[in-house]
């Protein structure tokens, strides 16, 4: 019973609310007419046929109170923004504000969506999945061989289609010199995995996709159009690949991307015995339909026993009950190393809006204190309580919205800078772009900030005392008002610590990534990578001969004071790794470790050290005793406690002897060097120097006395010279090599950089405004203060206290949050702990520094308060 009385009784209120709407609405059409010139009861009877009778009113009671809303909700908009252009310094600052708040947001949302949550643009991508083992909670093993490839196929039950890929390069032979091209290796079901058809010719046959197979390619449209111009009729033609010939059988669409990005695809069966392709397999997978991740993780998780057992039974079981096989959704594997970064950078987007939507609020509080007096009197007049609160909240949904306005552009240059700095790897960077999505998102935000910023200040201001107001007029607030200011100023400076702190952390790091020293001397070095592929050089003497020639014709360049070759990775690049055995040791296994190919001068022309030993000489030849050095790290792993020089290695089925020791050089700065060892490249197996030059090209490295790329032009044409077949790639200095390097750190040091000081900014902004404020209601005290003989720099301290006390409060909050919250930074730190002393106590002094300068206006402004004038105010 009583829910019905519950309910009748709100019904009874709603209905009582309508009529009171239809009489304002009917009072207020009466009056306009009235203005217009009409006798009042024209204007009344007018009134009352454009809105319809009374009856009618009675029966259609719903489709009438939503008339009378839509018109009200006009009359606030319209008055909103009468009252935004009457106030337009308040509505300039407050829009710049939110504009730069919804910007950064916008910006960052951008490439978030982009990289993390917009999905693939494959059909149905959500069923497309990466296959990986999962150890303790960790992806430790995600590239596999041939044979562990043909393992799934007979055990891929989850899966509609399943693929094996591996990432290769091609020298593309046209009209002039070779094109170096990236290519994917692919087995037969590739793109029936992700759902695309050739745009032209078909798709790879099965009987393709095998050892003695025929040669057959796929062209990328970009490649098709760029090599071919477009010519429909290139099915069936012969295009060579490394000096082999392969039929072109199809062209795929425009709109089709593969990760990562190449120009053709060929099958992956013809060298699944081949020595590292055959082990560097990915394999990618389409689930059949109405197959959930979570029941194919299930049945992965049955194979890894077997599978284990039969590739690698020594571990099978070490590691029972701790590994398994999962699929992972394929866009989470690829942005798996930026995830982190990337929300991190979102949440400090986040914190810089939040600030700026308290600043804001701040603006909307000391602005209420003045149109108290208005709102006194249209409460006077009959406005309830909640039509003045829906008239204050249009008005901050306007604001909001011009700030979203503003937003947008402060995003589309924003990113605009993001895209520039990302680096280069970054995945999915093409696809960055604003869109609708960039577009609904600042919208929301804007709301949502238009009810973070608007909600107190228009609560409040509804909740009107009209004797109190009505006496006062407007001219003071309350105290209650300065200490909720107050405890928002604390806030904002406590959150401007934390980005302080997170900026100084990385800051920090990439400042001790620069300090660190990777082992070589980067200056002045040219890097020209080269691929021998197709060339008339069949055997590791002839290349030797190769470069020898080539090395001599670059030494006659004037200016160049050495070069080298190295081939299998350049410094700080992930490169290759082979093979060895310990000679003369009880026990010996194979040990695997980066391995290197050079010419005798590179350790010169790079400045890496000498330890012991000797370095390589011409006379190492083919046919002399085979030789190997080592560096340092190679020492300590595998050779502690001896002496290295005149050890022996096996490497290839031949003993090699030590005959020098080498400083480190490192892959990573953030990461200790990898043990590794080096081979002449006259001595080097020419199969291993043609896996790994594949995926990872040969580098003619040149130091100069100048400027290295002055001379880049000159080098290559001596490069052409020994052979007009090689093709040679992006040039780079070393310099660049270094700064590419650090660009993953460089990126959210940059981006957290500019947010905290935009914090910083914004926060001071709101304690000189709260300072101010609080100067001018305190104008009549400050002024009997000095009437009674309080001294300029009393004053002054009393003003500037107040808004130390505030940033000393702000501070102690902050740094409790930058304890809790710096931690989520731990993966990108290098060099320095989350809790960093020497941080925190710099990024607080430099927000205490800051503050004290933001109150020094206000207390300057309050020590030159007249007593006379201050004792009139009232």
């Amino acid at each position: 019973m009583s829910r019905w009385v519950r309910f009748f009784s709100r019904r009874k209120r709603m209905m009582e609310d309508l009529e009171q709407d239809i009489r304002d609405f009917i009072e207020r059409e009466t009056q306009d007419n009235i203005e217009r010139g009409m006798p009042p009861d024209e204007a009344r009877y007018a009134s009352l046929r454009k809105f319809g009778n009374v009856t009618r009113v009675k029966e259609d009671t719903w489709e009438v109170w939503s008339f009378v809303w839509l018109d009200q909700l006009w009359q606030d908009i319209r008055y909103g923004l009468r009252m935004l252009a009457k106030n337009s310094g308040f509505t300039a600052v407050a829009v710049l504000t939110l504009a730069l708040g919804v910007g950064g947001n916008t910006a960052i949302f951008t490439v978030v969506n982009a990289v993390l949550l917009r999905p693939l643009p494959y059909p149905e991508p959500d069923r497309i999945v990466r296959i990986g083992l999962v150890y303790k909670g960790q992806l430790v093993w995600n590239e596999f061989s041939a044979k562990q490839f043909r393992f799934f196929q007979e055990n891929g039950r989850p899966f509609q289609y399943l693929t094996a890929t591996a990432d290769t390069g091609f020298n593309l032979r046209g009209s002039g010199t070779p094109e170096r091209v990236r290519a994917l290796r692919v087995s037969a079901e590739y793109f029936r995995v992700f759902g695309v058809e050739p745009a032209l010719g078909r798709d790879f046959l099965a009987n393709e996709d095998r050892i003695g197979g025929p040669n057959v390619t796929i062209l990328s449209h970009g490649l098709w159009v760029r090599d071919f111009r477009a010519n429909s009729k290139v099915i069936g033609k012969t295009v060579e690949l490394d000096g082999t010939p392969f039929t072109i059988i199809g062209v795929m669409p425009a709109g089709f991307q593969s990760i990562p990005p190449v120009d053709v695809w060929t099958t992956i069966g013809q060298v699944a015995n081949s020595m590292g392709v055959g082990g560097n397999y990915d394999f990618v997978g389409r689930l059949k339909e109405g197959i959930t991740g979570q029941r194919a993780n299930s049945y992965m998780s049955t194979l890894t026993r077997p599978f284990l057992q039969e590739f690698d039974p020594e571990e099978a079981e070490k590691v029972a009950g701790h590994a398994t096989f999962k699929a992972f959704p394929y866009n989470f594997v690829l942005t798996g190393d930026v995830r982190t970064p990337l929300l991190v950078l979102f949440g400090a987007a986040g914190l810089v809006l939040l600030i700026a939507c308290v600043n804001v609020a701040h603006v909307q509080m000391a602005r209420a204190t003045g149109r108290t007096r208005e709102i006194a009197v249209r409460a006077a007049l009959g406005a309830a309580p909640r039509r003045i609160l829906r008239q204050l909240l249009t008005e901050n949904l306007l604001l909001a919205l011009l700030g979203a306005a503003g937003g947008l552009l402060v995003g589309y240059l924003g990113l605009r800078s993001l895209v520039q700095l990302a680096p280069t790897d970054l995945p999915h960077a093409q696809n960055i772009s604003m869109d609708h999505w960039s577009l609904a998102f600042a919208v929301l935000i804007a709301c949502v900030s238009s009810v973070l910023f608007g909600i107190v200040p228009a609560l409040r201001a509804s909740r009107v005392d009209l004797n109190h107001s009505l006496k006062e007029g407007g001219a003071r607030g309350t105290s209650r008002r300065r200490h909720l200011g107050s405890a928002s100023v604390a806030a904002e400076i406590g959150l401007s610590l934390v980005l302080l702190v997170g900026s100084g952390l990385l800051i920090r790091t990439f400042s001790n990534l620069l300090q660190t020293s990777p082992g070589f001397d980067p200056h002045h070095v040219l890097s020209l990578p080269v691929w021998t592929a197709g060339t008339s050089f069949k055997s590791a003497g002839g290349l030797g001969r190769l470069y020898q020639t080539a090395l001599s014709r670059i030494m006659a360049i004037s200016g160049v004071e050495s070069a080298g070759v190295i081939a299998g990775g350049l410094p700080l690049e992930h490169g290759g790794s082979a093979s060895f055995r310990l000679v003369g040791q009880k026990r010996s296994e194979k040990i695997w470790a980066e391995y290197r190919e050079i010419s005798p001068e590179y350790f010169k022309t790079l400045g890496i050290p000498l330890r012991r030993g000797r370095f390589f000489a011409d006379q190492d030849l083919a046919e002399t005793r085979k030789v190997v050095i080592v560096n340092d790290a190679f020492v300590r792993k595998y050779l502690a406690g001896r002496d290295p020089v005149g050890e022996y290695l096996t490497i290839d089925g031949a003993n090699r002897e030590i005959v020098g020791i080498v400083g480190d050089v490192k892959t990573e700065l953030n990461q200790p060097a990898l043990p590794t060892y080096f081979l002449p490249l006259t001595q080097s197996s020419l199969p291993t120097h043609e896996i790994f030059e594949a995926g990872i090209p040969t580098c003619v490295l040149v130091r100069t006395h100048q400027n290295p790329l002055i001379v880049s032009r000159t080098v290559e044409d001596a490069l052409h010279g020994a052979d007009p077949m090689l093709a040679i790639g992006h040039v780079r200095t070393m310099e660049e090599v270094l700064s590419t390097s650090v660009a993953f750190e460089r990126f959210p040091t940059t981006v957290m950089t500019v947010f905290a000081g935009l914090a910083l900014g914004l926060a001071c902004v709101g304690l000189y405004g709260v300072i101010s404020y609080s100067v001018s209601q305190r104008t009549h005290e400050i002024g009997i203060r000095i009437a009674l003989g309080a001294q300029k720099d009393e004053v002054l301290k009393m003003v500037v206290g107040q808004g130390l006390g505030l940033a000393i409060t702000g501070a102690a909050t902050g740094i409790a949050g930058a304890l809790a919250l710096t931690r989520l930074l731990s993966s990108l730190l290098y060099g320095v702990r989350p809790t960093d002393p020497l941080t925190l106590i710099a990024a607080s002094l430099l927000l205490t520094t800051v503050s004290l300068l933001a109150c020094y206006i206000p207390a300057r402004r309050a020590t030159k308060v007249d007593p006379i004038v201050a004792l009139k105010y009232e």
